[in-house]
């Protein structure tokens, strides 16, 4: 039996959470997108969910009387003391396509959401490091890649779209180091596979003022998306706080809330973030948010298209709620904050 199909089981029996008025104390959920992608697409790299799951998340969240607010709006009604239940909705990175297909969606349901922009590749058109590694892989001419790294020979065949996703996923955790020598194995792979430079499909500033004039809330996502744990405290320093200026330059509002890149940091980043005047900074950590946690590390929970589709492939309410309340938080061994 596959996985999706026993979570789908299992949450037959499963009680909704989300739905419940929060306690006292009330509750937070925030949930964690990236890419809106056009239906049908099929990238190399799938860092998000199509427009149709996007509008039945949407849906249904609007059907439980959850209408999603930006994170800000949550955490204010949770520190304030309001009791209730409330959903966030979040986009990382700051993709073109948040505000060609997440935006109308949202203004169509009434939800708002939260954007946490890359403010360094936006500003100097950059694409991502895995969008550059993925436009390499699919984009060459070559049927291996024949890479040292290291100590390691790696020899990935390329023939196939399998051959290259796998060899993606494999790539991705060589790539998980310094930005320095990150840019310099992205440039050994691009070579070997005779590929040139990935288009950045970031919006622009202009796209991404469309989405301060619709009321969402735009928070920071550093510079260049670096794993901040890796950085030494001055540059940490130089990637939160210019994220934050750099937006507030480009469109006119200062983010009061950053999302750690791949939610990686340390007891450094967090006094960091807190000494820059932030409230807030969201983690990649699943579970529910309360008044009394800690506001630089409050938890997302992920709803990818496979926490959402059922057997058949088709939208699944149950088991997306299922989800939301973290049901299958154990099963598969993620660390769970309550």
């Amino acid at each position: 039996m596959s996985g999706r199909a026993l979570r789908w089981l299992l949450s037959l029996a499963h009680r909704a959470a989300v739905q419940e008025p929060g306690g006292a104390r009330g509750r937070l959920t925030i949930i964690r997108h990236h890419r809106v992608y056009a239906a049908g697409a099929r990238p190399l790299y799938r860092l998000g969910v199509g427009e149709p799951v996007l509008a039945a998340q949407l849906a249904l969240l609007g059907e439980l009387g959850l209408t999603p607010v930006t994170v800000a709006e949550g955490w204010r009604r949770l520190r304030e003391g309001e009791p209730g239940s409330w959903v966030a909705l979040t986009f990382d990175d700051g993709y073109l396509d948040n505000v060609e297909r997440a935006l109308p969606l949202l203004e169509a349901s009434g939800g708002r959401a939260t954007f946490y922009l890359t403010a360094g590749l936006i500003e100097r058109r950059l694409a991502p490091w895995w969008d550059s590694l993925a436009h390499a892989l699919e984009h060459t001419r070559r049927d291996l890649l024949e890479w040292t790294v290291g100590e390691m020979q790696l020899a990935l065949p390329l023939r196939t779209r399998s051959e290259r996703v796998s060899a993606l996923a494999r790539l991705v955790p060589e790539l998980r180091v310094h930005p320095v020598e990150r840019e310099r194995r992205l440039a050994e792979i691009a070579g070997r596979l005779e590929v040139g430079e990935a288009p950045c499909e970031l919006a622009p500033w202009e796209s991404a003022a469309a989405l301060v004039r619709s009321g969402m809330e735009v928070g920071a996502h550093t510079l260049d998306h670096p794993f901040l744990s890796l950085l030494s405290p001055a540059e940490q320093r130089r990637e939160v706080a210019g994220s934050v200026e750099l937006i507030e330059r480009r469109l006119g509002v200062r983010p009061t809330g950053l999302a750690y890149p791949g939610g990686d940091h340390d007891a450094r980043t967090l006094e960091i973030v807190e000494a820059s005047g932030l409230d807030y900074a969201v983690t990649t950590r699943a579970g529910i948010n309360r008044p009394d946690d800690r506001p630089f590390e409050l938890r997302r929970r992920g709803l990818s298209e496979g926490a959402c589709l059922g057997p058949s492939g088709r939208f699944s309410r149950r088991l997306a709620i299922a989800e939301l309340d973290g049901a299958f938080d154990r099963m598969r061994g993620v660390e769970v904050g309550t």
